[in-house]
């Protein structure tokens, strides 16, 4: 019967980044060693941190830990060192399940370019895009200003991990899997239509790897989804974005003046679409 566990620890001051980082490896790498249930990470009103890990039996979890020496790894080692003090563990034994996962309306394959692996973004891609957008340049035209902190981050790609009515890709380069370097996003609208979008941290930048990610995605949106317009909105003096626009095939189509109320005032919308090659017809299967 499915089992859970509670842990419950405070921290030594100012280690709480290096701990979460700590947790998430040993948490991943006792997921795949011992196929857990995986687990999530609280940070209490009072500043503990709770971690909840779900089992498929207590005797699973017993045995995995009897045959595996995990503490003897770096990220458990660091994970203890940034403990002040630990409080025993609860085992829970679940009775009664009505806390479920929303699923995605519409699944994200994993694709793969020359260099690149798309597959669904998730939240605990936070740290790694962190930088994306923390940057001020990079959030100069978005529609907020840039985030403070990966806490901040990981809210905020809960809508693109779990929104209605999108398909989100983390985007990898094939030599540092694990490692998102940015998204590029599907958002569905009436009528058979979809809006695009993307972001990318300054070192992905300059490379072709947007481009690279964003055509794959394309590709998706025009021969599985077949979409029969695909549309994107820019901001005029968002230079880069238009020239990567234009280089995926859409065409300038106008101005929206006013569009948008942001960090940097109200700004102007540049659209730009695509229309399947059947003059606009629905042309679903």
């Amino acid at each position: 019967m499915t089992s859970a566990v509670l842990y419950r620890w405070k921290l030594k001051p100012g280690r709480e980044k290096e701990f979460r980082a700590a947790w998430t490896e040993g948490t991943k790498t006792i997921h795949k060693t011992c196929a857990s249930y995986g687990a999530r990470l609280h940070e209490g009103a009072d500043g503990l941190f709770w971690s909840y890990a779900r089992w498929p039996s207590e005797a699973v979890r017993q045995i995995c830990f009897e045959k595996h020496h995990f503490f003897d790894m770096n990220c458990f080692k660091t994970m203890q060192a940034c403990i002040e003090e630990r409080f025993p563990e609860v085992v829970l034994t679940l009775t009664d399940d009505e806390l479920a996962e929303r699923g995605a309306a519409h699944p994200v394959p994993v694709y793969e370019t020359d260099r690149l692996i798309l597959r669904g973004i998730r939240q605990d891609d936070a740290e790694a895009l962190f930088p994306a957008v923390s940057d001020e340049a990079n959030m100069r035209f978005w529609s907020r200003g840039p985030m403070k902190s990966v806490n901040e981050v990981f809210d905020y790609l809960a809508w693109n991990a779990h929104g209605d009515g999108c398909q989100c890709w983390g985007v990898e380069r094939k030599t540092n899997p694990g490692q998102a370097l940015g998204w590029v996003i599907l958002m569905d609208k009436d009528d058979n239509q979809a809006e695009i979008g993307f972001m990318f941290r300054p070192d992905a930048q300059g490379q072709g790897i947007a481009y690279e990610a964003a055509s794959k995605m394309l590709d998706h949106a025009k021969t599985v989804r077949r979409f029969r317009r695909l549309w994107a909105d820019v901001d005029p003096d968002n230079s880069a974005s238009i020239r990567l626009i234009e280089s995926l095939g859409l065409t300038y189509e106008g101005r929206l003046k006013g569009n948008w109320k942001t960090h940097i005032g109200v700004r102007d919308s540049l659209i730009y679409g695509w229309v399947s090659p059947e003059n606009g017809q629905d042309f679903r299967l």
